[in-house]
């Protein structure tokens, strides 16, 4: 193949690779959300109370995260395109069954089950993106890639409502989100690809000459077990538990900002629904810039490291939660712009977290490393659930503002522990 070929079929490729793995996630979020969204008639129509509802929700981040563990470890043994379609194409199949029961417990069944089947999503995508994008480019591709998250997080209530007004039925709530997974099944079935090697193209470091990626590639040894590598290169990682220690910060704080918002301002502070829950619309745009920006920052700037950019952002997230403080009665606007703030100062972190622990890794571990890292860190979800309830009780609102300002100064210590622990490392 002659140099102009094989550049023009790479790039081909990884754009190919970019928007089937983009399109993917986002439309898993439609899915996965439409649950939360359609929450309210779920429970004037079938009966599901509160209570039930709050369990089901922490027993599905208790799944996703276990799912996530185990779909990663097998993740690196299976080809994306293999992986990803027919993933697709059960929480198609699990969405239409929900839209069609009239029990509660089967709807609630069905929705953990959806955990299961959501959590063997990303593991196959972080593979793809590390095997065709090289460590000194990856940080802006997977920047790019990530804004997926915010884009099915706000498409997901939107599509939902609108389909619920137009239909006067919840039920198309699942239906349609069921349509667009079964479509976008068939498109990963077509496009997606596994690694260069497997149809005649160089490895990416070689490709791009990525002396970095070299690098990773010289250290990860060939012709290991699943489980040796998974040992050897992460389990027993220092790196990758101390950057799942601080992702699980980052979680706990995302989950708590996503979940509580209108609880605490329209019960606490007497606004209305609307103008509370428009602070998480604000939160998430944030998230889409502090996605976008983190990738190429510490691509362009730090020489592809993560976590010197991570502890930037640390400081942003604290600077933010600060702001709240100070202006939660003074003005709407400064109160969400701080509310932007956090959100840069989560996802940003979030992102790179998941990005430096597949570097972190063996060149073959992307999917185990972030199935272990997704194991614990939905932990972080669920703690974000009845414990916060709890504290609000036993210490009111106040020890739950104390937790998070704790939370978020143990995402900085983490964070600088990282830094010195890596320095040190024998070159690779």
């Amino acid at each position: 193949m002659s140099n102009n070929k094989l550049d023009a079929t790479y790039k081909r490729l990884r754009w190919q690779i970019i928007i089937t793995t983009f399109l993917t996630y986002t439309v898993m979020y439609i899915s996965r959300k439409a649950f939360a969204a359609a929450a309210p008639l779920l429970m004037t129509d079938l009966g599901m109370t509160t209570v039930q509802f709050g369990l089901a929700s922490s027993i599905y981040y208790i799944l996703y995260g276990v799912s996530k563990f185990s779909s990663g470890l097998l993740a690196d043994k299976i080809n994306p395109r293999l992986f990803l379609a027919p993933v697709l194409v059960v929480i198609a199949i699990i969405n239409v069954g929900i839209g069609m029961t009239n029990s509660v417990n089967m709807l609630l069944a069905l929705y953990c089950l959806t955990a299961v089947v959501q959590g063997c999503g990303f593991p196959p995508i972080a593979k793809a993106i590390s095997q065709w994008y090289s460590k000194s480019e990856r940080g802006g591709w997977y920047s790019l890639w990530n804004t997926s998250h915010n884009v099915g997080g706000a498409l997901a209530p939107l599509i939902a409502s609108a389909v619920i007004a137009y239909t006067g039925n919840w039920r198309y709530a699942f239906y349609v989100p069921a349509a667009i997974t079964a479509v976008q099944a068939i498109i990963a079935a077509i496009l997606m690809r596994g690694k260069p090697e497997n149809y005649g193209l160089p490895n990416v470091g070689e490709w791009r000459n990525d002396t970095k990626q070299l690098e990773i590639n010289q250290r990860s040894e060939a012709g290991l077990s699943m489980w040796v590598m998974f040992k050897r290169y992460i389990l027993t990682n220092p790196i990758i538990w101390l950057a799942i220690g601080g992702d699980l910060c980052i979680y706990v704080i995302r989950t708590v900002t996503n979940d509580w918002v209108s609880v605490y301002f329209v019960k606490e502070l007497g606004w209305d629904l609307v103008k509370s829950n428009s602070l998480v619309a604000w939160f998430e745009a944030g998230g889409i810039l502090g996605g976008l920006t983190s990738g190429i920052i510490s691509d362009k700037f730090f020489g592809a490291d993560r976590w010197k950019t991570i502890l930037i952002y640390s400081f942003v997230l604290i600077a933010g939660m600060v702001g709240v403080v100070f202006t939660i009665h003074i003005d709407y606007m400064l109160v969400a712009l701080c509310f932007f703030i956090i959100g840069a100062g989560i996802y940003a972190p979030q992102m790179l977290f998941a990005l430096g622990i597949i570097e972190a890794s063996h060149a073959d571990g992307a999917g185990a490393a972030t199935g272990l890292k997704g194991g614990v860190t939905y932990i972080g979800a669920a703690l974000a659930g009845a414990p916060i309830a709890m504290i609000e009780t036993a210490y009111s609102w106040s020890g739950v503002f104390t937790l998070l300002g704790a939370i978020a100064v143990t995402l900085v210590v983490l964070t600088c522990v990282i830094i010195r622990v890596d320095s040190k490392r024998l070159p690779m």
